[in-house]
């Protein structure tokens, strides 16, 4: 047998080397940081065969089939699959965020009642999927990033908490610019308009300076929008009183925000089937399609916006909590609130419940917080207008206005039982019904022939 060449062995030897180099100066250090699960610790336990499969990168394949899965079964509408497989592929592959990302949308959105509402006892499992996502990737942005926004656009509430995921978020070196305007948004929700404007600020630096090494026309629509909406945040604190109030100078000239809308609230609560209700009322924004929030729920039950305990994706089967936003044309809302079909969703197992309106400024849209203001200071009613002790105004201190009505159902009511068998009514103070109105959800669609 002829022996290889001499210079065959030499060159084999130092790529040899060469290979050993990069694997442990540059390929290594990045496997370790964004793939290892050795910090995870996910390899005990496992015999010397398993640890040698993981090795060879087995885990992540099973995961990515079991992922190819669950995306079926997510089209196919089949979600309570879906919750196991969420937990075996992230056990499997923690380094897969996607997972993370897509597996709380589907747990936080799309369990639905028929007229798609979301099951809300279901948030704060989506919320410990996603604290699991940032433990077990702490380097990228974006599971901050799904966080502070399941805080700030699903829950809608407890804004400080979307403050404090966004801000970590931005902190990333990965994180995709168009992605950090989102923060100034929060802030503003949160009551820190001068934390908007600064970030704003500083947004329109970071733009211009870009455009300046770049010159092409996506970093100059980047500076454009970023100084447009910098403007705007200065010109909505000063139309609506913002620095007027800080001067003193608030009653002396004529801010948006003078002469409050009386939004003369009135409601009323007609239980027209067994767990079907129709909510009918009025109210004075001078807009078509602000939302009235009503929420239905124990009386003793206080769902509370963060993460559970632990992830075993087991909601409270025993509580009912629905939430339904009122769409408003007229300034009426009019809307017939079916739960009689999702018994899962409504099991209605409680003596008593709390039906709650409400309408927080913080929420409104821009054109009718330019009305009414970020503190609901150019809003008011005579019966239901509360300060919240929850929010906080721009002085930071407790002041928020908000609208917020509150009534007592009791079970038999809504079931129609006993001496309900009827049905039941429940009219605010001030509600008069208005008559030939068309009903609830009662449109004209536009044809589609040409």
């Amino acid at each position: 047998m002829k022996k290889p060449p001499a210079k065959l062995l030499i060159a084999l030897a130092v790529l040899f080397v060469v290979q050993a180099f990069v694997s442990q100066s540059l390929l290594f250090p990045t496997w370790k940081k964004n793939y290892s699960t050795g910090e995870l610790r996910i390899d005990r336990g496992l015999n010397a065969d398993q640890l040698l499969a993981s090795l060879a990168g087995l885990r992540e394949m099973v995961a990515g089939i079991l992922w190819v899965q669950t995306d079926q079964y997510f089209d196919t509408g089949q979600f309570d699959a879906v919750l196991p497989l969420i937990r075996l592929v992230t056990w499997l592959n923690p380094r897969q965020v996607e997972v993370y990302s897509t597996g709380a949308w589907h747990i936080a959105y799309n369990f639905t009642d028929e007229q798609n509402r979301s099951d809300r006892r279901y948030i704060p499992i989506a919320l410990r999927l996603l604290e699991e996502g940032v433990q077990n990737n702490p380097n990228t942005y974006e599971m901050y990033f799904e966080v502070g926004w399941l805080y700030y656009h699903k829950i809608d509430d407890d804004y400080w908490q979307a403050v404090h995921w966004f801000e970590q978020s931005v902190e990333k070196k990965d994180i995709l610019p168009a992605r950090k305007g989102i923060l100034f948004k929060a802030y503003e929700k949160n009551g820190q308009l001068d934390d908007s404007v600064s970030w704003l600020w500083k947004l329109q630096q970071e733009a211009e300076e870009q455009y300046a090494r770049d010159g092409d026309n996506l970093s100059r629509v980047r500076r454009d929008t970023n100084e447009r909406n910098l403007n705007n945040q200065l010109i909505r604190m000063t139309q609506r009183g913002v620095f007027g109030r800080r001067a003193g100078v608030y009653d002396q000239w004529p801010y948006d925000t003078h002469n409050p809308v009386d939004l003369n609230f009135t409601f009323s609560i007609r239980v027209i089937e067994p767990k079907v209700l129709r909510v009918t009322g009025t109210w004075g924004i001078p807009t078509t399609g602000a939302r009235v929030r009503m929420q239905l729920f124990d009386e003793d039950y206080d769902l509370k916006w963060e993460p559970a305990p632990d992830l075993n994706f087991d909601r409270d089967k025993d509580r009912t909590f629905m939430q339904d936003e009122l769409y408003t044309q007229n300034g009426r809302f009019d809307r017939k609130i079916d739960m009689s079909r999702n018994p899962n969703m409504y099991p209605f197992r409680a003596e008593k419940y709390k039906v709650v309106f409400s309408y927080n400024p913080r929420s409104a849209p821009a054109h009718i917080q330019d009305k009414i203001g970020w503190d609901g200071e150019g809003m008011t009613d005579q019966r239901y207008l509360k300060v919240s002790e929850r929010y906080k105004n721009t002085d930071g201190k407790p002041g928020v206005r908000i609208l917020y009505a509150e009534v007592e159902l009791t079970r038999d009511q809504i079931l129609m039982r006993g001496e309900y068998a009827n049905g039941y009514v429940y009219n605010s103070p001030g509600y008069v019904p208005v008559e030939g109105t068309a009903g609830p959800e009662v449109v004209i669609p536009r044809s589609l022939r040409k």
